[in-house]
């Protein structure tokens, strides 16, 4: 069924034959609407529709909009009462929801067809729609919220981790004397394509080991060659050009690879000295400071995070609110579905899949439903605050996903305005900025309370 009548638009209803319309409660949030229209009522839609469709036409013998319904009906024919039809259900329906006090507060329409209904001018009309409005969400005062702040003080565990985060990222590779190629050393080596005694791509000091095949070679063949080898060593290897070659003329045909092997290495991790070079920091003392900044930053924005977590969760604990059943059940179906694909992704059969979303189905409904109310009270709270997002807010959002993405900003924007995705990016920001709303209320509340002690 069409949404357009949840615009906002106000309906001329005291022009209008009224209709009865009566709500029942299906579930939560959850109601099954009838609506009675009579015959009149119908009859009165039609000439509605007819007078519509000939808005800008010019009709002989009339001035603009004053044609009689009669004429309109005669000139435009049967192919107006399909869309007249529509427009009683739509305008209807519309009438409806205003009716039993429900306008701005429906969610969504529930499924329906028209076409299940006989539709005759003059005739009455009875029918049945569902939907599913917001939950009713309250907040409680701000002074009924607290959350005991954790620590946020880098550890020197957190900045060996990211220590040796650093130096995996920044690896060395160290020559093994008289070494040869094996699971735990790896072959420098130089690389040169050819086809048919034709020189193509070339490459030198990469850094191959066991088990990460050469383009275009067979893996075993691949491992085979390579295994033992040592510095001096010479391999020839058939290879495939397949489609995204290089060389577009190359595609589709056999050639071979000629590797020859420079030495044996090993790889490590950098180490701190390696590391401060890398980023070219004067000393070691100066990386830990860059480090530790880092991590504190990192460590503040996880503590706001649980804080905002936990905040949420309080209010939904402090004022209950149902949500509507199906659109769980549908998060949840998304969520999995999602999950499954992932998981096929990475190796996993279909029955795999399956039978690991199964065991965590239960789980995941409890999690979509807690994700779900949260974003509801996020909404009410940036209704309540007056949360607005700029159009500063947007761009610094679209160069904040450039800077991530290394792409260009316009390129971003057009990306999210082609795809639809703005009102979604619109959304996070409001997410967000009620997010830090909601804890730095309560910081300062907590600050205000701690001073007046003192």
């Amino acid at each position: 069924m069409s949404h357009r009548f949840l615009s906002n638009r106000p309906f001329t209803v005291s022009k209008n034959i009224p209709i009865e319309a009566e709500k029942t409660a299906v579930g939560p949030c959850h109601y099954s609407v009838t609506v009675k229209v009579p015959g009149d009522r119908v009859t009165q839609e039609f000439d509605h529709a007819y007078q519509g469709a000939s808005r800008g036409m010019k009709i002989p013998g009339f001035r603009p909009g004053k044609a009689p319904v009669a004429v309109l009906r005669q000139m435009l024919g049967e192919g107006v009462k399909e869309h007249a039809k529509e427009h009683i259900f739509e305008h209807c329906s519309g009438e409806a929801i205003e009716n039993l006090g429900l306008r701005g507060e429906v969610l969504r329409i529930l499924e329906f067809d028209p076409t299940a209904y006989e539709v005759g001018e003059g005739q009455d009309l009875e029918f049945t729609f569902e939907l599913e409005t917001l939950p009713l969400v309250e907040l409680p005062a701000w002074t009924e919220l607290d959350v005991e702040p954790a620590p946020v003080e880098v550890t020197e565990e957190q900045y060996q981790e990211a220590l040796q985060g650093l130096g995996a990222n920044h690896q060395k590779f160290d020559e093994v004397e008289d070494g040869a190629v094996n699971e735990e050393h790896l072959a420098d080596i130089d690389l040169v394509y050819f086809l048919d005694g034709e020189a193509g791509p070339e490459a030198t000091g990469l850094k191959f080991g066991l088990g990460s095949p050469l383009y275009g070679a067979d893996p075993d063949k691949y491992d085979e060659a390579l295994r033992g080898t040592k510095a001096g060593s010479e391999l020839e290897l058939d290879v495939e050009f397949n489609e995204g070659f290089s060389i577009e003329d190359w595609v589709g045909k056999t050639g071979v690879a000629k590797i020859t092997v420079n030495k044996v290495v090993q790889s490590r991790l950098a180490t701190e000295e390696e590391i401060a070079e890398a980023f070219g920091l004067e000393s070691v003392e100066l990386l830990r400071e860059r480090i530790q900044e880092r991590q504190a930053f990192d460590n503040r924005q996880r503590e706001r995070d649980r804080q905002a977590s936990e905040l949420l969760d309080s209010v939904v604990r402090l004022r209950p609110f149902d949500m509507p059943a199906r659109m769980i059940e549908e998060e949840a179906e998304s969520t999995i579905k999602s999950h499954m694909e992932r998981m096929q992704q990475q190796g996993a059969t279909e029955e795999q899949a399956k039978e690991e979303a199964a065991k965590n189905e239960e789980q995941v409904k409890i999690d979509c439903e807690r994700r779900l109310k949260n974003w509801f009270v996020l909404r009410k709270i940036a209704q309540q605050e007056k949360i607005r997002v700029s159009s500063k807010d947007l761009d610094m959002a679209y160069r904040q996903i450039s800077a991530q993405q290394g792409v260009d900003v316009k390129l971003v924007k057009d990306y999210y305005k082609e795809h639809k995705m703005v009102d979604n990016l619109h959304g996070d920001i409001m997410e967000s900025k009620a997010r830090a709303l909601l804890v730095d209320k309560i910081a300062n509340q907590r600050e205000k309370a701690v001073a007046s002690v003192e």
